[in-house]
């Protein structure tokens, strides 16, 4: 374990140091740039016909694409359509490298963490909620990696790259971007205890079709909650109710969950996307305690 540890942290710092370059290099940024005129000189055109607010991500994805295809010693692409936007296999590892949009007129406040799919990690985070009550296992709310740790013996590595703009309804303009990566299964295990992800931002219900399936009336969204649930308090004020009486009806020997979405109760499954702040991956040590930056930020206004 040891030995892989040290061998996966050096390339997360070597290939951030690489994909950093290429992206804050002149060359990205003209292009950025480009992009960002055509927007401008195109915006009622884009706006009318269609109808996108996130007018740049498209865009955004495909300057990833032919930059690092041009630039990192690409052997050949990641197979798996579980992955991120660009997904390359190179001689000592797989690059994953998802591209993120952030409107700051309206949605500043996602700024403060990366937010990602299950299939753009490889690390399992202690479920939330997960504890006894009342004598009885509620198994908690897992977030399941997609993404697998490894491919041919080399280890898959998760970057996200963001790109924050201002978009009034009128005007488009760029603001800053920054690079960022979520440290590999290993790395999580030995830093950070398997416990990193702060919140989740959506979850995954059992709706009613699935309900459905299961034949069993009890496992239906609901109006109103029961008065015996107990009510469990999570990050950021979410709240869940542990329904005792109620087996789950996918993990084995444990009791449901129920989450209020879209005014009815469901049973909850999976976290559904999950964030964790920038902070939280900034500072990183080498193998040989040399310190690195995890996240990096280039202004463009």
């Amino acid at each position: 374990m040891e030995k892989e540890y040290k061998k996966i942290v050096d390339l997360e710092r070597m290939y951030f140091d690489k994909i950093w370059d290429i992206m804050s290099s002149p060359d990205f940024i003209k292009d950025l740039r480009e992009v960002s005129e055509f927007i401008q000189n195109n915006y009622k055109q884009l706006s009318d016909f269609w109808g996108e607010k996130n007018k740049v991500k498209i865009a955004v994805e495909r300057l990833i694409r032919f930059h690092s295809y041009k630039k990192l010693n690409v052997i050949g692409i990641y197979p798996s359509p579980l992955s991120s936007d660009m997904a390359i296999v190179t001689e000592d590892c797989v690059i994953n490298i998802d591209a993120k949009t952030i409107d700051m007129n309206g949605n500043a406040g996602d700024d403060t963490s990366i937010h990602f799919q299950k299939n753009q990690i490889t690390f399992d985070n202690i479920p939330f909620f997960k504890q006894n009550i009342e004598g009885l296992k509620y198994h908690g709310i897992p977030f399941t990696p997609f993404l697998n740790p490894d491919y041919k013996g080399k280890p898959v590595l998760s970057f996200f790259l963001t790109v924050n703009y201002d978009d009034n309804f009128e005007s488009f303009k760029l603001k800053h971007l920054s690079l960022c990566i979520v440290p590999h299964k290993i790395i999580v295990e030995v830093e950070h205890n398997n416990d990193i992800i702060s919140n989740y931002k959506t979850y995954d219900y059992i709706n009613k079709e699935q309900a459905l399936l299961f034949n069993n009336p009890k496992y239906m969204p609901r109006n109103s909650k029961d008065n015996s649930w107990v009510e469990l308090q999570g990050a950021r004020n979410s709240t869940i109710y542990f329904d005792k009486s109620l087996e789950h009806p996918i993990f084995k020997n444990t009791q449901c969950g129920w989450k209020k979405i879209s005014e009815q109760y469901k049973i909850v499954v999976y976290g559904g996307s999950a964030r964790i702040p920038k902070g939280n991956l900034t500072n990183r040590l080498s193998s040989n305690g040399e310190s690195w930056l995890g996240f990096k930020r280039l202004e463009l206004s």
